[in-house]
């Protein structure tokens, strides 16, 4: 089975509960999914939605058009009346009928716009049944639910409205062919702690499937199998998880979208019971989270918490990322080990506060005034968002020095149901050597790796400054030492690139010999591995070279890889190909070749596939595609 399906509602109106009611009805039967959550930025009343896709073997992208779309509200019918074809199923209330386009207050003016112009050139009335209109005419099978009179069948009393988005998730799941008890147990699981609330919603479930089984709505039984231990996860959560295994016990914040949810886990699971062999220390000490009153604070005491031998972290996004550059260079100076977690999303400015973006590379790269080392990583999918999580304190700790670990917007909420993460593949690396003595050469000069011993605040006395310093930290501005001091420093990037595997740097995915190459990094890994299998099929050999550590870059590798390739296409969510440029930057090879999408939206399977072909069959030099689709 491969289902993929959009459900769709106002910001606030429990889009989120739905999904996961839907996610967890096929994970409990066995099934594997993947989900994103796509938002609008304001608090409450505009569209939200979830794209889901559901298949036996495990999701890694997600795909249009979609083959059900749930509206649980009118706009979801205008903002998504594109992404279904003939065969689609298409569930709403029969009430949303009399709704004109002029009372959809909530959705964008320019939006809008778009809406009725596309409805004035097919003759179709701008309302909700010229929409039901246009679906029917492209062979769309649209499906006009009661939804009050379904709601009250079951409970008596009340607000109808309450129950609606489990209403909308049970008739999904029930046209699907998923039998009603994996829909029951998992509203189980959604409300365990509301054991009333959990009655009602199951009488809802209950009613939704009998009032589809009337109405011969209900699809073939599908097949259910063996339910695995496995852990459904967004990017936030494994992030989150990632850092407690790999040591966390200090961890700031200032609110921020996306990346606030990371500490907001680990301020409600202190002792993840899923780390037993780390539990009992954590019951005794826990994860100290603190927001603090903006990023600056943030960033400078989570230094402060790293110089006293605590392994410490912030998270934020690109603005208040740039509030912490300068404490970063600080760090950059002194050799803080401290994990900066940098959620991505649409920028400049606030720009596209709940939307996905990957533009801050080469910020990544260069923030901070000055020259300093720093390792910057990045993650692909769930899993790597946890075990990456772990080797950035390690790193940190290892080389002294700030690690920036990089996750889209789209993989931070993104859902995914992935395997138990296993601690022992990432082991703790305690800091190289602890001094001893109570006045010490923190900054030691006579060292092949660039690492000196390092000194803790309560334990040891060593000074510390912004300025260029000398062994003792004392400030200087020595032409000589200036020189070796700055040598010393980056001569960590040096052990680093030594030391790190190559595996963690880059890695290559499909044919050995191809006709076209793939370069990306971030989320767009899962849906080039799907869109590889799809070349493949159509005798197209295809492989993807997957770009994981950016500093220090695997520089000898990525040229060696990419003379030997035919066709090179870069694969980006932000204008300006950032990694292509980096690429050039090390390598001297320049990308021509790209695919392209900064309207905030997730990319797709099957439209990554599409500018694919077009590059592959067109005969121009430089060819740019870019992609836009998403509501």
């Amino acid at each position: 089975m491969d289902l993929s399906l959009t459900i769709g509602g106002p910001q606030g109106g429990g889009i989120d509960t739905s999904s996961n009611m839907i996610n967890r009805a096929f994970a409990e039967a066995g099934y594997n999914v993947f989900a994103v959550r796509e938002y609008h930025s304001n608090i409450k009343g505009r569209h939200s939605y979830n794209h889901i896709r559901v298949k036996e073997e495990r999701p890694r992208s997600l795909r249009y058009p979609v083959d059900i779309l749930v509206a649980l509200d009118a706009d979801t019918l205008y903002e998504h009346m594109d992404d279904v074809v003939a065969g689609s199923k298409v569930i709403y209330d029969k009430s949303f009928e009399s709704g004109d386009l002029s009372q959809a207050r909530l959705i964008m003016r320019d939006t809008a716009k778009r809406i009725k112009e596309r409805l004035q050139g097919e003759n179709l009335p701008l309302n909700v049944n010229g929409v039901i209109q246009h679906m029917k005419n492209n062979g769309v099978i649209t499906i006009a639910v009661p939804f009050d009179a379904v709601v009250n069948s079951a409970i008596s009393g009340g607000t109808p409205t309450r129950y609606f988005n489990t209403l909308g998730s049970a008739i999904t799941l029930s046209i699907a062919g998923l039998p009603v008890n994996f829909t029951s147990e998992a509203i189980k699981q959604v409300f365990a702690s509301k054991p009333k609330v959990v009655e009602d919603n199951v009488k809802v479930v209950e009613a939704a499937y009998k009032y589809c089984e009337e109405n011969k709505l209900s699809g073939v039984p599908l097949k259910s199998f063996p339910k695995k231990q496995r852990l459904l996860l967004t990017g936030n959560d494994a992030a989150a998880i990632g850092k407690v295994m790999g040591g966390l016990r200090f961890q700031t914040y200032y609110p921020i979208t996306p990346a606030s949810d990371e500490s907001t886990v680990l301020e409600e699971h202190e002792t993840l019971s899923l780390i037993e062999n780390e539990k009992s220390s954590l019951e005794k000490a826990g994860v100290v989270v603190i927001q603090t009153e903006d990023e600056i604070s943030a960033i400078t005491m989570a230094m402060g918490a790293a110089l006293t031998g605590t392994r410490s972290a912030t998270a934020t996004s690109g603005p208040g990322f740039s509030l912490m550059a300068e404490g970063i260079s600080f760090a950059g100076m002194d050799e803080v080990p401290i994990v900066i977690t940098l959620y991505q999303r649409g920028g400049p400015s606030t720009g596209l506060p709940t939307r996905n973006g990957q533009s801050d590379l080469l910020f990544a790269l260069n923030t901070g005034h000055g020259e300093f080392p720093r390792i910057v990583l990045s993650s692909g999918d769930i899993e790597e968002c946890a075990y990456d999580a772990m080797k950035a304190l390690n790193y940190a700790q290892r080389y002294q020095l700030p690690v920036i670990h990089l996750i889209d917007k789209n993989l931070a909420t993104t859902s995914d149901l992935i395997p138990e993460i296993d601690k022992s593949r990432v082991k703790l690396i305690p800091a190289v050597s602890v001094s001893d003595k109570e006045e010490f050469l923190r900054y030691n000069l006579n060292t092949e790796t660039g690492i000196s011993k390092v000194g803790y605040f309560g334990k040891n006395i060593f000074w510390m400054t912004g300025d260029e310093h000398d062994e003792l930290g004392h400030v200087t501005e020595d032409p000589e030492v200036r020189d070796r001091q700055m040598q010393k420093r980056f001569q960590k990037l040096e052990t680093a690139a030594h030391e790190i595997p190559l595996e963690d740097r880059v890695q290559v995915f499909g044919e050995k010999e191809a006709d076209i190459t793939f370069v990306t990094w971030g989320s767009q890994k899962g849906p080039i591995l799907d869109v590889i299998d799809d070349l493949k099929k159509e005798g197209i050999k295809a492989n993807m070279l997957y770009l994981k550590m950016f500093e220090p870059f695997p520089s000898e590798f990525v040229k060696s890889f990419l003379s030997r390739s035919k066709l090179v296409v870069d694969v980006e969510s932000n204008i300006l190909a950032q990694a292509s440029r980096v690429i050039r930057l090390e390598t001297g090879i320049e990308i021509e070749n790209a695919i392209l999408k900064y309207s905030g939206r997730h990319m797709t399977e099957d439209e990554i596939l599409s500018a694919a072909k077009k590059i592959i069959n067109k005969k121009e030099k430089f060819i740019v595609e870019v992609l836009t689709n998403g509501a």
